[in-house]
């Protein structure tokens, strides 16, 4: 295993970015808006000044959508345990709903940040199957999705994702995630992103359906630059694991001095509907810890990096080249 040295740059804000407007979202009526959706619809298109909008503790009951166009807001609540969106729907012909349009909460927009917020698909199996924002993910799991993150430059902080089958869509665009909670059982982290995830904990959930997948990255061509990698982070939960399974046929996956629980399977990684292109899949672990992190059981293809291409996906650089993390505000 190469040993990399932990001495790695970090974002260095040049000028606090400045906040141009704060909107308060308040169910209660004592805000600008009881709705989240109300308010991001007050942002102008084509903004390019940084809005705060501000969510006061509570359940919000609703999809939301940041569109293309509604740039530099940051969507700030009031800590993952105390601020939640909510919504329970799912991929289904039947409803003319798919995995894309489904998400709880969607992001098109670059130059977005999300702070103390918890992202959730609303499971409720008891409930009346006429009431649709609800949906059973223990004993059939089907694509449910949290959030899907599609803009540029988007930083997520200390936020919530919590579903069973792919619950975060990672799906376009550079990504930066640190300290956030992701649950799920199947696919739970899966798109195109470019993406690092630091200081996170990815839990699994009760499911029947099981060993389940952390990841499906769908890195397509050899010249894409898009990965997901994980950076001291902690892998655990109640369920057994595969860390992941190749969507796209150069699939990129890389745990970096991360804990893994007892519940990741020997073989580690699935090849899914690669197979014949396991040579160009990059799936990697270095420097992790843990009873899950053992090596004499996985998969014969995956890869070992040497310290200068671990050095190039686990430093911040990666996603940050140009400094972009450096000009939002800062959390």
């Amino acid at each position: 295993m190469t040993v990399l040295s932990t001495s790695l740059h970090v974002p260095v804000a040049t000028a606090a970015a400045s906040i141009a407007k704060t909107i308060v979202v308040n169910r209660s009526g004592t805000g600008d808006f009881r709705s989240v959706q109300e308010a991001i619809n007050s942002v102008p298109d084509y903004n390019n000044q940084w809005i705060k909008i501000h969510l006061a503790s509570g359940v919000y009951r609703e999809k939301v959508v940041i569109g293309a166009y509604k740039s530099y807001i940051l969507l700030e609540g009031e800590g993952a345990q105390k601020t939640s969106i909510e919504w329970g729907d799912y991929a289904s012909d039947s409803r003319g709903h798919d995995t894309a349009s489904c998400g709880t909460f969607t992001s098109y927009a670059s130059n977005i940040v999300v702070a103390g917020i918890t992202f959730k698909v609303k499971f409720a199996a008891a409930l009346p199957s006429l009431l649709q924002n609800t949906y059973d993910g223990y004993s059939h799991t089907k694509q449910a999705v949290a959030a899907l993150i599609a803009g540029d430059k988007s930083s997520l902080y200390s936020c919530g994702f919590v579903g069973y089958q792919d619950t975060l869509a990672d799906l376009f665009g550079r990504h930066y995630f640190k300290g956030c909670y992701i649950q799920g059982v199947t696919d739970f982290i899966f798109g195109l992103g470019q993406s690092i995830y630091e200081g996170c904990t990815i839990s699994t959930a009760n499911s029947v359906e099981k060993p389940g997948f952390v990841t499906a990255q769908g890195r397509g061509a050899a010249n894409d630059t898009n990965g997901f990698v994980f950076k001291r982070c902690n892998v655990t939960g109640p369920q057994a694991t595969y860390l992941g399974r190749a969507w796209g046929r150069y699939s990129r996956v890389i745990f970096y001095q991360t804990f893994m629980s007892d519940i990741i399977v020997p073989e580690g990684w699935s090849v899914w509907n690669s197979h014949g292109y396991e040579n160009e899949i990059t799936y990697a672990e270095s420097e992790c810890t843990g009873p899950g992190s053992k090596q004499s059981g996985r998969v014969r293809w995956k890869k070992t990096l040497t310290s200068d291409e671990l050095r190039k996906f686990t430093d911040i650089s990666y996603i940050d080249g140009e400094g972009w993390l450096g000009e939002q505000p800062r959390y």
